[in-house]
Formats: C-alpha cells, structure tokens, sequence
C-alpha cells in the first residue's frame, strides 16, 4: 500500500509538471542535475547561515505543520504536502526520485547545479558556468522570473478550491534586500546593494510583475477568485509601469506599457494575452541585460525603503 501510495503522488506530479510548465517562462529546475544545497553550503557559508534563518529554510520543517497549509491540502485532497506536486512545486527543492530535499535552496534560485557547480566560483569562468544553467546574481530577468513565478500562484485550482491565497505582494528591492538578503561578495559581510542594483532590481521586478500577472489573467478558466484576483493584480502591474514611464520614458518601458495596454483582461483571451506577455517577456530581458543603473537615478523616488524582514547579520 505505501508503495502504491507513493507511485500515485509521483505520478501526480509528473502530470502537474506537463500541465503547469506550459504556463511558465523558464525551464523547470532539472532535478536530475540537482546537487543539493549541501553542496553549495561548503563553500558558501556565510550565504547559509543567512539562508537558513529565511522562510524559505524553514519551510522544509513548518509547512506541513501549518494549520492554513493543512486546510489547503485537505480540501485538494493532497495526502502528503511534502510529496504532492501542487504545494512541492513551489514550496520545497525535489530530487530525481520525487523527494523533498529541502524547502526553497539555492538551486531553485540559481539552477540545479551538478553542470556548474565545480567551475561558477573560479576565476574567468563565469560564462563557462552561465552556459551550463547558472542563473548569475548578474541576471535580474531570470531570477525576478523565478521569484514571481511562485509569488503570483500559477494554479488556479489551488486558489479558487483550495482557498489558497492568490499571489503575494511582492516588490523586488524590499524582498530581496530583507529576510532573503545573502550578499557576501566580501567575504565578511551580509552588503546591502548598490543604488544602481537597486534601480534594476525595482525596473526589473515591476516588469516582471506584469508579465505573470497576465500570465495567471491568460490561464484563467473560470470567473472566481483567481480570475478576478490576477486580473486587479495586473491592473495594478500596469499602474506601477505608468509610474516609471512618467519618470523614465524610454523606450522599452514604452513598450511594455503598450503591450499591457493593447489587450483585454478578460476570459478566453488567452491567445492575445500571451502575445502581449512575450513581447513583455523579451523586453524585460532587454532591459536585465542592456540598461545600466547608473542611468536610472529617475527611479530612486519611487524604489521602496523599508524591506521585509531582517537582512542576516543586521544591527539590531
């Protein structure tokens, strides 16, 4: 009977993983190549010790435990949220036999690392990594992707049946400079970041915010809570680029305001709402890839300054 058991929950979550990948930009974390975070916190210490104080950590220990998260699970009929796919796909690492390894790590950050991990620290070999998988702190794009792409909630089903909540309410710059902070590029100490980083984490994130927000607006199939809250979220999405563009009138931002604009936020428009979401999509990697910081000062006015949580190794 356990073995059964177990064989339908992989099987779930093999289906899951077909039915939910198309939704998304990016390539799942391929758990054949994962090395887990023991690996990575040989190395990197100072940077565990800051993860292991993180929500993220800890989820491996408290989620299932969570009343919330048990009320979830009972009305989606989930056994075992440690290995059923709805709650494993954002909330924990999972190897290549279907097991949770740990809560989120730094792999489903940075990608499953066994192609990478041996050479990404070493001197002129940085590209040498990137072209193996490595999602470098320097790509903005791809690492805003792979926070939203859990904190909009890309499952309706776990919305509008299992009373999840539909999506946080993330901004990039006071996230990733709280709690989630683990910038030792020092050695010695937990940094916060530049200006100029900061301006590209906020760009960046406000566009990567639109574009799954729309996402969850295009695989809506039915007028219920998720519909509804994915369409306000985009809404809103959209309202926080008009605040850039009002400062910054480039020409990307340009662009990815008129591409919001020129569909309608409603049921069955998938086909023209996805177009829109490439077209965003390509220019928020433009934008990761080709501005420069130094030449976003417009932008410190609206960049928030309160983070959420406490940065490891902060003052009290």
């Amino acid at each position: 009977m356990p073995a059964q058991k177990n064989l339908k929950n992989l099987v779930a979550a093999c289906l899951a993983a077909l039915f939910v990948a198309p939704c998304l930009s990016f390539a799942a974390l391929d758990s054949s190549k994962l090395v887990g975070p023991g690996k990575c916190t040989d190395c990197h210490k100072s940077e565990a010790s800051a993860w292991q104080e993180m929500k993220h950590y800890k989820t491996f220990d408290d989620l299932h435990r969570r009343p919330a998260a048990k009320e979830i699970a009972a009305k989606l009929e989930i056994i075992n949220i440690k290995t059923e796919s709805t709650c494993m796909q954002c909330h924990y690492t999972v190897n290549d036999t279907g097991r949770a390894v740990a809560g989120v790590s730094c792999e489903s950050c940075h990608g499953a690392a066994a192609d990478w991990i041996t050479v990404h620290n070493e001197k002129g070999r940085r590209a040498d990594a990137v072209a193996q998988g490595f999602i470098s702190p320097s790509n903005i794009y791809q690492l805003a992707v792979n926070c939203y792409s859990c904190h909009t909630v890309p499952n309706e089903k776990l919305v509008n049946v299992g009373g999840h909540q539909a999506g946080s309410a993330i901004e990039l710059v006071s996230w990733v400079q709280g709690e989630v902070r683990h910038h030792f590029k020092s050695g010695t100490t937990n940094a916060d970041a530049t200006p100029e980083r900061k301006r590209m984490l906020y760009l960046v994130g406000r566009v990567v915010d639109l574009e799954f927000s729309l996402r969850g607006v295009a695989n809506a199939t039915e007028k219920a809570t998720y519909a509804v809250s994915m369409a306000r979220r985009a809404k809103a999405a959209r309202a926080e680029i008009q605040k850039i563009l009002d400062v910054l009138p480039r020409d990307e931002v340009k662009a990815v305001a008129a591409a919001a604009d020129g569909v309608a936020l409603k049921l069955n428009n998938k086909e023209p709402i996805m177009a829109a979401v490439q077209t965003i999509s390509d220019l928020g990697r433009k934008i990761s890839d080709t501005y420069k910081g130094e030449e976003l000062a417009a932008l410190d006015a609206l960049i928030p300054t309160v983070v959420q949580g406490t940065p490891y190794g902060a003052a009290p």
